[in-house]
C-alpha cells in the first residue's frame, strides 16, 4: 500500500460510497445489510462522524462509523461500523480511527463510547480491552438473534458483550500511553478459545458449546458485581481469559 495513509473525518458522498464498498469487501454483506449513503449523511448532520483512513490517491482503506445514543439520560457514542481492508490488518490503522473517534467525543463532551463485539473472539477482546482500556458489564443473550440477516449465522445464537470506553476516564489515558493499570485482585477468570473461527469450521457443536458456557460463567461474574477489566491471551495453551475485578468510579456517570 503505497504512501501515508491520512484519518480523516468522511464528508462527502463520494467519501460515503466508498464506505459502502468497503462495507461490502470486507464483511461480505449482501445489499439488504448495507448502510446506505443517505445514512451516512444523516450522521454527519446530527454530529455523530464517520472516520476514515485514506491513502495519498483518497482511496478509503478503512473506516468507522459513529452514532448517537442515549442512556439513562447521558448522550453517548455508539461505534457501529469499524472494518479495515486485509491487507492493511495488523497495522495500527482500526487503532488510530478509534483514536480519532476518541478525540472527537472529548471536543463534543461525550464520555462514553460503546460498541458490541463477540465475547468468543480474542483478538477483538485483545484489541477492546488491551489496546483501548475498554470494560465489560453487560452480557446479551442472542442480542441479533439467529439468521436475521446475511451476517449472522442461523444456528448460532448472537450473543453479544458492549464494550464500554470511558475516553476520559484514568484507566483509557494509560492504557494509550502503554501503561494499562495491572489488577491488584481478579474475582474471576472466564476462558475463551483463543481461535474460535479454527473451532467453528471443525464443529458446529462444539461452537455451540462454548457459547453456552461461556454465557453462564460471564453473566455469573457480572451478577456479583464485578466487570471484565483485563484479558490475556494464550496462544500456545489455544486459550485466552477475560479477568473480572470490581467496578470503579472511574467506569460510571
Amino acid at each position: 500500500m503505497p504512501g501515508e495513509i491520512t484519518i480523516r473525518e468522511c464528508l462527502s458522498i463520494d467519501d460515503f460510497q466508498q464506505c459502502i464498498e468497503l462495507e461490502r469487501a470486507v464483511f461480505d454483506d449482501d445489499d439488504i445489510d448495507i448502510m446506505p449513503v443517505r445514512l451516512y449523511m444523516i450522521s454527519k448532520h446530527c454530529q455523530s462522524p464517520t472516520f476514515g483512513a485514506f491513502t495519498e490517491s483518497g482511496r478509503l482503506i478503512g473506516f468507522v462509523h459513529t452514532s448517537l445514543a442515549l442512556v439513562d439520560g447521558h448522550i453517548l457514542y455508539h461505534s457501529h461500523l469499524a472494518g479495515v481492508i486485509e491487507a492493511m490488518r495488523h497495522k495500527d490503522i482500526g487503532y488510530r480511527l478509534k483514536l480519532a473517534q476518541r478525540d472527537h467525543a472529548i471536543a463534543a463532551g461525550v464520555s462514553l463510547i460503546i460498541w458490541t463485539f463477540d465475547p468468543l473472539q480474542s483478538r477483538n477482546a485483545h484489541f477492546n480491552i488491551n489496546k483501548l482500556g475498554a470494560v465489560i458489564r453487560s452480557y446479551k443473550i442472542n442480542y441479533y438473534g439467529e439468521g436475521a440477516s446475511s451476517v449472522f449465522e442461523a444456528h448460532l445464537p448472537s450473543d453479544r458483550v458492549i464494550a464500554e470506553w470511558w475516553v476520559s476516564s484514568p484507566h483509557v489515558e494509560a492504557t494509550l500511553t502503554g501503561n494499562r493499570p495491572q489488577l491488584e485482585t481478579v474475582t474471576t477468570r472466564v476462558d475463551i478459545p483463543d481461535d474460535i473461527t479454527t473451532i467453528r469450521a471443525a464443529s458446529l457443536d462444539e461452537h455451540r458449546s462454548w457459547r453456552l458456557r461461556v454465557r453462564d460463567e460471564f453473566m455469573q461474574a457480572l451478577e456479583q458485581g464485578s466487570i471484565a477489566r483485563g484479558f490475556v491471551r494464550n496462544t500456545e495453551e489455544k486459550t485466552s481469559s477475560y479477568l473480572f475485578a470490581e467496578d470503579a468510579e472511574q467506569f460510571r456517570w
